[in-house]
């Protein structure tokens, strides 16, 4: 028969310990993850990592805490998804909002709920030193080879651990010491500030140590390290992405379907999986899309590649003369003012790329790889605002030399940034921004086009006034209402057409879903509209490595799980404005203000800015950070409530750990009565120091003889718990409790008496 441990079920101050150092580790891994995850994921899951620590940590039966802990954690989900505009209440409570956070809270709750049996696994398993050990060693390695194999610098991370299971194996120790020798506890028990010193001691030079420990370069490389090297970086696992045939360049298309840029379109759809090789790095001032090509005619299954859809080309070829190329017919801004940027762009794969990538509109280029010096060719169209990077004239010349990349490593752009006034923008009405404009072209609707998707459009813009604010309410209705997943169920789509079948039918997509849709809405209301494709901005090395490390490169890395698509849409002289429609991305545009500064596209959405602001909820206008603030305070009120609920619970349980035994009744009816007398103190009952317990309450009787019963019942039964031999029963210790409760109600009445007598 298994041995019950005396822990589980129990309420402990090692319970208290445990919880706090298993949180503690687990919020070093979900630092680690910050990068990766969306920045909802990582919110919802600390939230709720906290809020079931914090609830573990109350002295309650255990289905207590499960269903505070269920009801707190659906509080926290929605607190932080509405923060964030994942969902948008409506209706009623029940059934709208339910339904409705039912349909939007997926994905994130799952990494919630898998946090939260992570954490409920782990605090039942690790309950001996051994399996403590093999628990931090195993979070150790992991991050040794993390901070080994990957760009993460995890140096802090493991200080923290060391800390915190150092913390949980003196805990431990002293636990086990307490339940072997309860005798010893006590003695120790009765110097804790000298014992504690020197724990805190130690852990504070460990934790020191650990997070200001200089970086040391390595002096070996790993065999890792070394094998990708030799295998020209790719890991052995990439196949040429390019080959010549019959003078042209096919692209050879992977077995496996994975991320990346998309060299054909034609028919959307379909699922893939993420891969994470690095394409590039982007040295720049300025956090940008990488915009790549631009397609402007849908079929129905997908858009016409650039050959079919033509293009008018300025071709530049000859030397690289170190000055960047300004192309003659660049499109005139119009009433946009813009920001000059220059981009480095270094490649870091032998891929050959149709175009030469940078943010936003392209206004010159620049070649840096030495093997381009004396022949670069480009080809730039000015109304698609692409440059084309052609290698085809190079593999037909007799000069060609088969083992010569056909692709630049280096080169630089030079970025013309628009600054979007958007209040003027978004008060121009149709016929200001349309008025005489040639834009039929990018109006394009299939003949078949299903006439649902135009009349949702209708309903979901109607009570935008002007092209601006329709678009607005477009993208969010995108963004709030459809599902991101790389791996859609195409079982649902009966639809021919892709738009009609991902709005009706599939309702979860990626970027190429999301963006299609937006493009499309917007022709069927008249708004001219491009789809564009390229790479999200990528991930840069965080402030604080930054800051410490000076030699640190801070260029933005652009991996294949980075490639996207999104919509840019014409609105007259104020060109073209990208807009994103798929959930969990930011397309970082830049606003000019009334007052001449400038903001981006994430500091107007968390300032409460952006689309259908007017008609946004009270949790709408506070930002993520303020939320969790509240939320956070929220909890620590519910846990003070608790608190003050369960007090005499702690206090005995304070005198139980100082004896190191459970106390009897008669122990309790004692510190029960001292309790009171503290209170009565403060109350105006004063005691001397000589008199007796039965001298001062016949002197109490004496001032108000309505406290008579009352103090001699508590005195009688007191001095049997105190001197009797026999053992105090449950139901003297009742009568104890019910006594110092109605003392405590009559002396408090006296005490508001009094202080309306003095007024």
């Amino acid at each position: 028969m298994m041995k019950r441990s005396p822990e589980r079920g129990l309420f402990s101050w090692y319970r208290i310990f445990s919880v706090f150092w298993l949180v503690v580790i687990a919020l070093q891994w979900i630092d680690f993850t910050e990068p990766i995850w969306l920045k909802q994921t990582t919110s919802i899951t600390s939230a709720t990592l906290l809020t079931v620590a914090a609830v573990e940590m109350l002295p309650l039966r255990a289905v207590w805490r499960w269903l505070l802990k269920a009801v707190i954690v659906l509080f926290v989900w929605r607190i932080v998804l509405v923060g964030y505009g994942v969902y948008v209440p409506e209706g009623r409570f029940f059934p709208d909002q339910l339904q409705g956070m039912a349909q939007h809270f997926t994905p994130y709750i799952w990494f919630s709920l898998s946090t939260w049996a992570l954490f409920e696994i782990a605090l039942e398993l690790l309950t001996s030193k051994k399996r403590v050990l093999l628990f931090l060693a195993a979070d150790l390695v992991a991050f040794a080879i993390l901070d080994s194999f990957t760009p993460y610098y995890l140096w802090q991370n493991v200080a923290w651990t060391v800390f915190a299971g150092l913390g949980w194996l003196v805990s431990l120790h002293f636990r086990v010491f307490q339940l072997k020798y309860p005798h010893g506890w006590n003695r120790l028990w009765r110097q804790p500030l000298k014992i504690g010193a020197n724990i805190l001691a130690i852990f504070a030079c460990v934790l020191l140590l650990g997070v200001n420990m200089p970086t040391v370069s390595p002096v070996l490389t790993d065999p890792y390290t070394a094998w990708k090297n030799r295998t020209g970086g790719s890991g052995g696992g990439v196949v040429p992405a390019a080959a010549s045939v019959g003078g042209t360049v096919t692209f050879l298309a992977q077995d496996e379907v994975i991320s990346g840029y998309s060299r054909d379109d034609t028919e959307l759809g379909g699922g893939f999986e993420f891969s994470y090789g690095l394409v590039m790095t982007v040295d720049t001032s300025v956090r940008s899309y990488w915009r790549g090509e631009t397609r402007r005619n849908y079929s129905g299954k997908g858009w016409s590649d650039g050959e079919e859809e033509g293009r008018q080309y300025d071709i530049y070829e000859g030397p690289s003369t170190g000055e960047v190329l300004m192309p003659e017919d660049t499109p005139d801004p119009g009433k946009l003012e813009t920001m000059r940027v220059e981009q480095t762009i270094t490649m870091q794969n032998e891929e050959v790329y149709p175009v030469l990538f940078g943010g936003y509109s392209i206004g010159g280029a620049e070649i840096l790889d030495e093997d381009f010096e004396n022949s670069a060719t480009m080809m730039w169209a000015p109304k698609e605002a692409e440059l084309h990077w052609s290698p085809v004239m190079e593999l037909a010349s007799s000069s060609y030399e088969p083992d010569r990349r056909l692709y630049p490593q280096k080169y630089k752009v030079v970025a013309n940034i628009p600054l979007i006034p958007l209040e003027e923008v978004r008060a121009a009405s149709f016929d200001e921004l349309y008025a005489g404009a040639e834009t039929n072209e990018y109006l394009q609707i299939p003949r078949n086009f299903p006439e649902r998707v135009s009349e949702l459009a209708r309903q979901v813009t109607a009570e935008g006034d002007t092209p601006y604010a329709k678009m607005e309410l477009l993208q969010a209705y995108l963004r709030q209402n459809f599902e991101y997943t790389n791996k859609p169920d195409l079982s649902r789509k009966e639809s021919e057409d892709f738009v009609d079948g991902f709005l009706f039918e599939i309702k979860q997509g990626y970027c190429d879903y999301f963006s299609t849709s937006m493009v499309m809405m917007a022709r069927s209301l008249g708004v001219p509209a491009r789809w564009v494709k390229g790479y999200a901005p990528g991930t840069q090395p965080n402030y604080e490595n930054m800051q410490r490390f000076g030699e640190m490169d801070t260029a933005y890395r652009v991996n294949n799980a980075d490639a996207h698509s999104w919509a840019e849409l014409y609105f007259g002289d104020y060109g073209w404005i990208p807009f994103e429609a798929t959930p969990g991305f930011d397309a970082p545009v830049m606003y000019e203000q009334e007052d001449g500064s400038i903001v981006t596209s994430v500091d107007l959405t968390q300032s409460g800015g952006g689309a259908a602001a007017e008609d946004a909820g009270l949790l709408d206008w506070i930002s993520p950070k303020a939320l969790r603030i509240i939320s956070f305070s929220a909890l620590a009120i519910l846990a003070a409530w608790a608190v003050y609920r369960l007090r005499s619970a702690l206090y005995y349980g304070f005198y139980r750990l100082r004896l190191g035994r459970p106390l009897t009744l008669s122990e309790k009816a004692v510190l029960e009565t001292q309790r009171l007398l503290r209170r009565l103190r403060h109350r105006g009952y004063s005691r001397s120091g000589d008199e007796t317990l039965r001298e001062a309450f016949a002197r109490w009787k004496l001032e108000k003889p309505e406290l008579q019963a009352a103090l001699d019942g508590l005195l009688r039964e007191i001095e049997r718990a105190s001197y009797s031999p026999q053992a105090f029963s449950e139901s003297q210790w009742r009568i104890v409790r019910e006594l110092t409760r109605k003392l405590n109600l009559q002396t408090r009445k006296r005490t508001k008496w009094r202080f309306a007598g003095r007024i």
